[in-house]
């Protein structure tokens, strides 16, 4: 089974709505996982903060409890200490205190902490003695049981001053169990339940959304999987938003336009070659055939080789000519840096005819006006040879025993200019339009009964076209024509 016609269960995993799902809910997911990181943190340092605010505003309500006699001695007020509240809003059951002097002795500790004594630094000694608070943490040791029970200690070293002096130090220490139990189910609330139900909901929402956005590319598809080689004429549905879909539907339809140009033009070649090729190989084949039937005369043998080298010419031509068709339709890029000479071009061409002028009684002339300047053209000096070899070669076919045909090269400012004159049997104002098509004989018939492909003027004018002209042709029945090239001038002679 090839892939195209797997189950799509099969290959849930590959498509891309299942991917852009994923990467959907992956992004969702990573942008909600670092918020809710952040709140977290910015949560705990608020809450820790707000823990060590009130065991400050605690310590500074036992201190206020706590004095020295005039002998000296420590004088505790329990009833204002019970009377200066809890940590609320925490809950934290037993708050642990001790009393140091200021070389670190203690000198008296709460009921609740028993034979305990709390952690105490060098630092909270430097900072209490030079009054400053002082906040610390004490942990349980693997494998006991802390005397505070569960969370971590945090304790608050606070100097007790009177008369200007640090007389005393306090020390206040509360277990964090209650803070840590309000983080822990803040924890559980977004990262247990609220990342997960987020995360569900993300992708059932973004394959739901997904489907909606790939419903027009779906259509897309169907209608190019219905696309062949007989169907090149039809072209995708367009989406009715202007966005992105829409200019690929429109890219793809351009896509189509050139594919079913191609394919026309390599089904046009193949007709052309068939069509062109067929008859001087059947005329070769019959006389091939007439010549083994037969042993033949000399004279007979004579006219079958003159017979047979002329149609191998006009078969060597054809090809010729289907070839340069066959680059035109292919839509090859022309190269048009070359500066070519058109005068010269056009004196070498008659050269080359002049044997086949002479032999049909037709005198040939060129006139160059190099007035304002020398027509220097950009371009292919072969393809430009043959242009101005089928527009001559077709003056001559067409042109009477002691009739003249003319070349004429000029050149103005933008463009150069080369024109053939016959003085032929001309051509009908109607078959005009159809002059450059393939295969029209739309010309009258040569005063010889010279027949040609058909593929001469078509050719021509694409050589124009590709090197950024055009061709005019002016023409009257009786009167003869006149086939004017117009191409760019080069901007400055090389």
């Amino acid at each position: 089974m090839s892939e195209a016609e797997a189950p799509v269960g099969s290959r849930f995993w590959r498509t891309l709505r299942f991917r852009v799902t994923l990467l959907n809910a992956g992004v969702f997911g990573a942008i909600l996982l670092l918020f809710c990181s952040g709140l977290y943190s910015l949560y705990r340092r608020h809450q820790a903060a707000d823990f060590d605010q009130l065991v400050l505003n605690r310590a500074r309500g036992i201190a206020r409890s706590i004095s020295l006699n005039a002998a000296g001695q420590i004088e505790i007020n329990e009833a204002l200490i019970a009377e200066s509240g809890r940590l609320l809003p925490y809950q934290v059951g037993n708050e642990y205190l001790e009393l140091r002097a200021l070389d670190g002795r203690s000198i008296a500790r709460s009921r609740s902490l028993g034979a305990a004594s709390l952690p105490f630094e060098q630092a909270a000694l430097r900072a209490a003695s030079a009054g400053a608070m002082w906040h610390g943490e004490a942990r349980a040791i693997r494998g006991a049981k802390p005397f505070w029970g569960e969370g971590t200690l945090r304790v608050l070293t606070f100097p007790l001053i009177a008369q200007g002096k640090v007389q005393l130090i306090l020390q206040l220490a509360v277990s964090t169990h209650a803070l840590d139990a309000s983080l822990a189910r803040l924890r559980a609330v977004l990262f247990y339940t609220g990342i997960p139900t987020a995360l569900l909901l993300a992708v059932l929402g973004g394959w739901w959304i997904a489907g909606r956005a790939f419903r027009p590319v779906n259509r897309v598809l169907a209608g190019a999987q219905r696309l062949g080689a007989q169907h090149l004429g039809e072209r995708l549905p367009m989406p009715d938003t202007d966005d992105e879909l829409r200019r690929l539907a429109l890219t793809l339809n351009r896509l189509l336009e050139e594919i079913e140009r191609a394919f026309q033009s390599q089904q046009r070649f193949v007709a052309d070659a068939s069509h062109e090729l067929k008859t001087p190989l059947t005329i070769l084949r019959g006389e091939i055939e007439a010549l083994r039937r037969k042993a033949p005369a000399p004279a007979e043998l004579h006219e079958f080789l003159q017979s047979a080298s002329e149609e191998l010419e006009r078969l060597t031509q054809t090809v010729e000519n289907l070839l340069i068709l066959a680059r035109a339709d292919a839509g090859r890029p022309l190269d048009r840096s070359r500066a070519v000479r058109l005068d010269e071009v056009a004196v070498q061409t008659v050269e080359r005819l002049m044997f086949f002028a002479r032999a049909a009684g037709v005198r040939c002339a060129v006139h160059v006006d190099d007035s304002s300047g020398e027509p220097f053209v950009g371009g292919d000096p072969d393809l430009l040879g043959g242009l101005i070899f089928n527009l001559l070669h077709n003056a001559i076919k067409h042109s009477a025993a002691g009739q003249s045909v003319e070349v004429a090269v000029g050149a103005t400012a933008a463009h150069c200019r080369i024109s053939v004159r016959d003085r032929g049997a001309g051509i009908r104002p109607e078959n005009l339009p159809h002059l450059f098509e393939r295969f029209s004989r739309a010309r009258l018939p040569s005063p010889r009964g010279v027949e040609g492909t058909g593929l001469g003027l078509a050719i021509s004018k694409w050589i124009a076209e590709a090197h950024g002209g055009r061709i005019e042709v002016e023409s009257r029945p009786a009167e003869g024509s006149v086939f004017t090239v117009v191409l760019p001038r080069l901007a400055s002679d090389p």
